[in-house]
């Protein structure tokens, strides 16, 4: 399991379906849907959580296997 604290929440990054970002300007959101959710109902970060969390993505997506 690859858990990842941003701010107050706690996620596992290992059942993440599919992740939305949406950059206004200086502002961004991020919509995280996860597999096996019965209603599809996204996590949204926004602000400096959105950020914090795009950036760590960003470098796991990188990172050699």
């Amino acid at each position: 399991m690859h858990f990842v604290r941003i701010g107050k929440k706690a996620l596992n990054l290992e059942s993440v379906n599919y992740c939305e970002a949406q950059i206004w300007h200086d502002a961004m959101s991020l919509k995280i849907y996860f597999a096996g959710s019965a209603n599809n109902t996204p996590l949204v970060f926004s602000e400096e959580d959105a950020k914090e969390l795009w950036k760590y993505l960003e470098f796991v997506s990188e990172k050699p296997a």
